[in-house]
């Protein structure tokens, strides 16, 4: 099914945005208006491609993008110089004045990629691997007094910015706190 979530601070371009999508079988299934609201709206479905405009209520496309990192996917509507102010190379853009069938056609593509993309992580972290994240992520609850959110976007920031995989930053976690308690 697909989860798309519109994103607009103003009521006009979200609506509009909407029945674009409804007429070519798209149901958003949330809109919002904020950029929390929209990441939130992901977390909870598991996945989901968002599409906005450049600048939301509460945070920029590319702090959106940021946020919902490897579940989700950003599709931002702007004029030209806005989208030339996005810096995070996995957003797609389209242009405005809004074409229809770009934006279905940019929505159907996108709709596959992130079916395949969530399906190509799912299967390439054994058990063992997952059980380490999950460990990870509890003793960050447990020792910074985090949400499971806040842990995993802790994680995931630790990777973006090493570069190391999700995993790798797992262990470097499990082991950092494993020498602090020797």
């Amino acid at each position: 099914m697909d989860s798309i979530i519109v994103a607009f601070s103003n009521d006009n371009n979200r609506n509009r945005i909407a029945e674009i999508l409804e007429s070519g079988n798209h149901i958003p299934r949330k809109l919002c208006r904020s950029g929390k609201e929209a990441i939130r709206t992901v977390r909870e479905l598991g996945r989901g491609i968002v599409v906005c405009g450049y600048k939301l209520t509460d945070m920029t496309a590319d702090d959106l993008a940021y946020d919902i990192g490897d579940i989700g996917m950003v599709l931002v509507i702007a004029p030209p110089t806005m989208l030339d102010m996005c810096e995070n190379t996995s957003i797609c853009k389209i242009p405005t004045p809004l074409k229809r069938s770009e934006l279905l056609s940019s929505v159907e593509m996108l709709i596959d990629l992130n079916v395949s993309k969530s399906a190509s992580i799912k299967s390439q972290r054994s058990d063992e691997e997952k059980e380490i994240i999950l460990k990870a992520k509890a003793l960050l609850m447990e020792k910074r007094s985090m949400t499971e959110p806040e842990a995993h976007r802790y994680m995931q920031k630790r990777s973006m910015d090493s570069g190391f995989k999700l995993i790798s930053t797992a262990r470097l976690i499990l082991s950092a706190y494993a020498a602090k308690a020797d």
